[in-house]
């Protein structure tokens, strides 16, 4: 037997052949292999736990290092990108152009501008040219700043926009929603101040200037107050923004806004206090046959073929058929534009390896073709429904719905994300 003098409170003893009235406890020695072999297992266990709580340790430190430095880095992004569209104020400085003089524009008498736009746009350049004493006299006031228009897409809104600003003289810009669009918070509302800030300066330095500006896709501004929902105030902001910048350009005659959507105003979908802005609200319909054969004109007049063969004077009847049935299918001038266009490279592609190119003739085949390329219309859509993102808010009218767990970068990015 072998003895094991002073034996530790902590040390682990078999219970086996163990005397414990004795004050020195005896092992056997078949056993003390196991007992040596159960202390190191016991030490090594104890040595790894410790290992792993340190390695977890640095783990967490190092987690935690890398979150800070990830927000660090996305709070510099987004001061730096503040900066940048502060500095530069966005959309501040329009590009105008003088559209009288621009090159290839129709003209207001062309059958291709429609009857009821060419109507208005006489109109209001008529009441243009009132004296302060005609107006005295008939009672007649000056003519509206602000004005929508309204209708399927690929109607020529735009298209009218710049035709009256060619016809009154004025130099023409055109503002996006995406160009004023910015994911920071609140700097949408800010680009549309910036916008205004612009055109109330230069209409005030240029008094004998004539300005008209085309806010497209202005369904997106003009947001119900009761569409925005206490998740999107940011909508709200964005529209009280543009009201307060109308207000603001009213005291400057000498600028006009026209506002362009697909959007009618009777679906509910637009903000009823911005409409009574507007003095004039012109629904631009589909065109109809006449002016469907009067834009193909105008489009295919680039083509030699066309002229030296005269096509339309050999093939009145059948072009009048073509466009009749355009008009069926609900088809814009967006889309005549592009029946022209591939209608020509198709022409084009046809003669292409002919040894006596003069003789070859523009077929109205050509024109069919391009119509089964096309595919569907523009004019198919119907403005009474509601835009993609009016139908979102129709879905969730109040309260956002949360899908699943967000991660931590998840909440990061809500809090600098927000259109």
């Amino acid at each position: 037997m072998l003895r094991v003098d002073n034996v530790s409170n902590n040390t682990v003893v078999p219970l086996k052949n163990v005397n414990f009235r004795a004050e020195k406890v005896v092992i056997p020695e078949n056993e003390l292999d196991a007992f040596i072999k159960a202390q190191e297992k016991e030490k090594k266990k104890a040595s790894k736990k410790e290992k792993n709580k340190e390695r977890w340790y640095k783990t967490r430190v190092v987690a935690q290092v890398g979150m800070a430095i990830a927000f660090g880095v996305m709070a510099i992004g987004t001061a730096v990108g503040l900066y940048k569209q502060l500095g530069k104020g966005g959309l501040s400085k329009l590009k105008f152009e003088d559209i009288a003089k621009k090159e290839n524009f129709p003209k207001l008498e062309d059958d291709c501008v429609n009857p009821k736009v060419r109507e208005f746009i006489k109109t209001m350049k008529n009441r243009g040219e009132f004296n302060e004493e005609l107006c005295k006299y008939s009672g007649s006031k000056a003519p509206e700043q602000f004005m929508l228009m309204y209708g399927p897409s690929g109607t020529g809104k735009t298209f009218s926009a710049k035709l009256m600003a060619k016809e009154i003289g004025a130099e023409y810009a055109e503002v996006q929603f995406a160009d004023v669009s910015s994911p920071y918070i609140g700097q949408t509302s800010v680009e549309i101040k910036n916008v205004f800030k612009y055109l109330t300066s230069k209409a005030e330095k240029n008094p004998q200037k004539k300005y008209l500006v085309a806010f497209n896709e202005i369904d997106a501004l003009l947001v119900p107050r009761e569409k925005c929902g206490s998740n999107n105030l940011h909508l709200a902001e964005n529209r009280t923004a543009f009201l307060n910048g109308l207000d603001e350009l009213s005291k400057f005659k000498n600028v006009k806004i026209v506002g362009t959507t697909n959007v009618d105003p009777k679906s509910g979908n637009l903000d009823a206090a911005s409409l009574s802005r507007f003095g004039n609200m012109l629904k631009i319909d589909l065109p109809n046959a006449k002016e469907l054969v009067a834009s193909l004109k105008f489009h295919l007049k680039g083509s030699e073929a066309v002229k030296i063969h005269k096509f339309f004077e050999n093939n009145e009847k059948e072009i009048e058929k073509f466009a009749q049935e355009l008009v069926e299918k609900r088809y814009s001038q967006r889309d005549i534009e592009k029946i022209a266009e591939l209608a020509q490279t198709k022409f084009g592609i046809a003669i292409k390896d002919s040894k006596d190119m003069a003789s070859e003739k523009f077929d109205i085949k050509y024109l069919k073709e391009a119509v089964e390329a096309k595919g569907s219309t523009t004019g198919t859509i119907n403005v009474n429904d509601a835009p993609e993102w009016m139908k979102y808010f129709n879905q969730q009218p109040q309260e956002a719905k949360v899908e699943g767990k967000k991660g931590l970068f998840d909440w990061i990015r809500s809090i600098f994300s927000r259109n």
